[in-house]
């Protein structure tokens, strides 16, 4: 998130990018360049020095497509429908019922 905030320097990363949908998509393309790419050209990024590594993930994060991982606004939660039924009955309880009706 910090490289992207770096890279898109004139969006508002926090507010409209989803942390979610970004693990999400990082998680499956992860899974298949596993597969895809040998272990030798995951080398540069185990022996990069920190500024050499800061420069990959910057130059990564420019090539960002922030459309792709929106964050979706929740609607307003919708008022609960009043309770009509039953209104200003107290409640009985099945088992009482059960019982004064196979007693009485």
């Amino acid at each position: 998130m910090a490289a992207l905030r770096s890279a898109h320097r004139n969006h508002a990363i926090n507010t409209e990018v989803s942390e979610y949908y970004l693990a999400e998509e990082i998680a499956t393309t992860y899974t298949g360049m596993v597969i895809a790419v040998p272990q030798a050209d995951w080398a540069i990024f185990t022996q990069a020095t920190d500024s050499e590594l800061t420069g990959i993930l910057l130059n990564l994060a420019s090539k960002v497509d922030l459309s792709k991982f929106k964050k979706h606004k929740r609607a307003p939660k919708k008022a609960p429908n009043p309770r009509n039924k039953f209104k200003g009955q107290p409640h009985v309880s099945t088992a009482k019922l059960l019982a004064s009706t196979s007693t009485g």
